[in-house]
């Protein structure tokens, strides 16, 4: 049986006046970043609250929610409830960084979150329990569950950074583990048939590279040991102070992956199954793109998966994304009608 376990949650309101007047008062520090957001980026579904409704209906067990936010939050949120801790930047971010809207800066300091518990699992606001869990789906002897299956990293070096961040978290675990001698004191973690056939051919296709080429990648729920995140920035402090200090984010930052990447080539990892999640987000029609976002719907409905992603993207236009978001609503709403103890 785990220990006790928390969830920790990021949120931001981007179309809350004082927030967008805030972030405008740093427009030279944006202008400098070189990655450029649109709307997607801060724009909201509007399904917060069935997230703790999911919480308190599927995974009633958790310790406590870590709510983290700028000083936001809903106008119908519990801030009284015994099981909700809301969480300021500036109640765990040193001052020099703060205010911050890189969010890889605040997930690289999210450790430092007064009375968070050794376990804890992240979550993005677009990322949701879908049905039952138990504490061993997210940790195992008090080891993260994690798929460790190798990949090839992203080339592309499109205007999010995605390719550029997850190259960075990569040169940090390569110069700190060596992959032979890791993957040999860890292989049955690595070989483990409930990755299926096909993630474990990658594996060992990609083994003669003799070096970390990448990571299989579900963006979905990161199950996190504090000490882990100790370790990294004790290890790797001048790299997260940089990231922590670009108050918009850059190509030369590092994300939280690097924590989650840290504990598989140390071998601090239960092997779980890539089938625990799914991801949706606007259909690309390549064979490795997330699933058409329409299907979330079904999943919701009727619990494919335990936990789910609903990824916004650029290239959801504003009208598709309000059609979209209605209807995401209304299943919800279906799905789970009761409030929460969350819930004022």
């Amino acid at each position: 049986m785990s220990n006790a376990i928390d969830f920790v949650i990021t949120w931001v309101d981007g179309f809350d006046p004082e927030w967008q007047k805030l972030k405008a008062s740093y427009i030279e520090d944006e202008r400098r970043s070189s990655i450029k957001f649109g709307e997607e980026r801060f724009r909201d579904w509007g399904i917060l609250r069935y997230w703790f409704r999911a919480v308190e209906k599927y995974a009633s067990w958790v310790r406590k929610i870590h709510f983290v936010t700028c000083g936001q939050f809903p106008n119908w949120l519990n801030l009284n409830c015994k099981k909700l801790n809301f969480v300021k930047h500036e109640d765990f971010m040193p001052e020099k960084w703060l205010p911050t809207f890189n969010s890889r800066a605040i997930e690289l300091n999210m450790f430092r979150i007064k009375d968070l518990s050794e376990q804890f699992v992240y979550f993005n606001d677009d990322m949701f329990i879908n049905a039952p869990v138990r504490p061993e789906d997210f940790f195992v002897n008090n080891l993260p569950c994690e798929c460790a299956v190798l990949n090839i990293a992203p080339v592309n070096m499109n205007r999010f950074g995605i390719g550029s961040v997850i190259f960075n978290d990569l040169n940090v675990i390569n110069q700190n583990f060596n992959f032979t001698r890791q993957f040999k004191s860890h292989w049955l973690k690595w070989i483990n048939l409930r990755y299926g056939i096909r993630n474990l051919m990658k594996t060992f296709l990609l083994l003669p590279f003799r070096c970390y080429t990448g990571f299989y990648e579900s963006h979905s729920v990161i199950s996190f040991l504090k000490s882990s995140f100790l370790e990294v920035w004790d290890k790797e402090t001048k790299q997260l102070e940089m990231t922590s200090s670009h108050r918009f984010r850059d190509r030369s930052d590092v994300n939280p992956w690097l924590v989650k990447y840290w504990q598989i080539a140390e071998g601090k990892f239960y092997p779980r199954s890539p089938k625990f999640s799914a991801t949706y987000s606007k259909k690309k029609n390549t064979p490795n793109s997330p699933l058409d976002i329409t299907q979330a719907i079904d999943d919701i409905r009727f619990h494919k998966h335990k936990v789910i992603c609903i990824n916004d993207r650029e290239n959801i236009d504003h009208e598709e994304f309000e059609e979209l978001s209605r209807k995401i609503q209304e299943v919800y709403s279906e799905v789970l009608p009761e409030k929460s103890e969350f819930e004022i």
